[in-house]
């Protein structure tokens, strides 16, 4: 990996020079289906039966042969025999022979000799048949035993994150087991002579520590483990022996504030001593997250993440879990927008970087406005505020009211 230290980026180029090249953990752990949500797929997983496995009906109505509809209407409508019920979640027994029908509900299993469903709105029925009023073809209404998923089929694909759908689709077919890649450790180490613990009073000048707690939370909250290892002063010698002492037990190391550019850039030089190839970017073409540090020590990535609580929480969403998401071995791992939204507001563009804007989102009249919140990035209450960010993209002289934005929801 060539070493860009010293030089900003934009968004694609971090994406496609630094997060690309990070490696994946390839510990595999068998887990029951159940337990699998949130985790990645470690292998392939094929079908070994067919869904639905037998030709069910699509509505309530009546199975038959749509040869026995044809020219069928509501004034001279198709009479046929009620041959007999179909009972849910039973296989029928009998077979239908031309000129008959059969009764069958919602899900229920088609008898041998029908090709189609007829829906009971288009019958009507007179003790022992039923006069069929619209004509229907052959599959109408009918879902085919492998119409779903085909014996061979291949269900999941390795480095698939696993959702709710997923584990619906594996029980379906009896898979109670699943092949998946362990959790990524994230260590994070918090930094700066003016932070104390949550739990403690800060003297004047000081702050609590709400960054380094708050993004355990939510590391975790995504399926990770995130463990907040140490908190070090403003002192490169510290620093260094912290990362040091952490680098070989995690995947990730995480530098919570120190991160700047100037003189006092203590964070650069403690890990450019860790190993090469070490800073890869110093710095991130985006308003707010600009000095953000992007480096490698052998295969392991370090991400040194700004103090501002702002900062911080859009660097975390946008470099920080595509890191996590490619280290877990999953194949999508950049952001996408959760939606598009109208803007209640002009928002200007920030010459030269790509701006993300906190916004809250409001409902009005079937579609969702976006309200932007305009802030310093170390106005913490505009974080608990916001529903989520629009993106302004490089190069774009702003959005305009009225005009549509990217969101992606925090």
């Amino acid at each position: 990996m060539k070493v860009e230290s010293l030089r900003f980026a934009a968004l694609e180029d971090i994406y496609s020079n630094y997060v690309s090249k990070v490696g994946s953990v390839t510990e595999i752990e068998i887990l029951d289906t159940l337990e699998s949500l949130e985790r990645v797929c470690a292998k392939d997983i094929f079908s070994s039966e067919n869904l639905p496995g037998f030709d069910k009906s699509l509505v309530d109505g009546y199975a038959l042969r749509a040869l026995d509809t044809r020219g069928a209407s509501s004034s001279m409508p198709a009479l046929l025999k009620i041959a007999f019920e179909v009972h849910i979640g039973k296989k029928p027994d009998k077979k239908l022979i031309p000129g008959e029908a059969a009764w069958v509900p919602t899900g229920g299993a088609i008898p041998e000799g029908a090709d189609a469903v007829v829906m009971v709105e288009h019958t009507q029925g007179f003790g022992e048949f039923v006069e069929i009023m619209k004509p229907v073809s052959a599959g109408e209404n009918v879902m085919k035993f492998d119409e779903d998923i085909k014996r061979g089929d291949r269900i999941l694909e390795k480095g698939t994150l696993l959702k709710s759908g997923h584990v619906q689709l594996l029980l379906q077919l009896g898979v109670m087991q699943i092949e998946v890649f362990r959790k990524v450790k994230v260590a994070i180490i918090s930094t700066g002579d003016e932070i104390v613990e949550p739990w403690q009073k800060p003297d004047t000048a000081q702050v609590r520590d709400s960054n380094t707690y708050t993004l355990k939370a939510w590391i975790e909250k995504h399926g990770f483990v995130a463990e907040r290892v140490s908190h070090v002063k403003d002192d490169e010698e510290s620093l260094y022996e912290s990362l040091k002492k952490f680098l070989n037990d995690y995947d990730l190391i995480v530098i919570a504030g120190g991160s700047s550019i100037g003189p006092r850039d203590y964070t650069a030089r403690a890990i450019e001593r860790l190993g090469k190839p070490g800073i890869i970017y110093h710095g991130a073409l985006v308003q707010p997250g600009k000095p953000t540090i992007f480096a490698m020590i052998g295969e392991k990535p370090v991400l040194g993440l700004p103090g501002n609580p702002v900062s911080f929480f859009v660097s975390s969403r946008f470099f920080l879990l595509p890191v996590l998401r490619k280290l877990a071995g999953t194949n999508d791992f950049t952001p996408v927008p959760s939606g598009f939204v109208i803007l209640a507001k002009n928002v200007p563009s920030i010459q030269g970087r790509e701006h993300f804007v906190r916004v809250k989102t409001v409902f009005k009249n079937g579609k969702i406005f976006a309200e932007p919140l305009f802030s310093e990035s170390a106005h913490l209450s505009n974080i608990a505020n916001a529903d989520g960010v629009i993106r302004i993209p490089l190069g774009v002289e702003g959005i305009n009211a009225g005009e549509f934005a990217e969101f992606y929801q925090f």
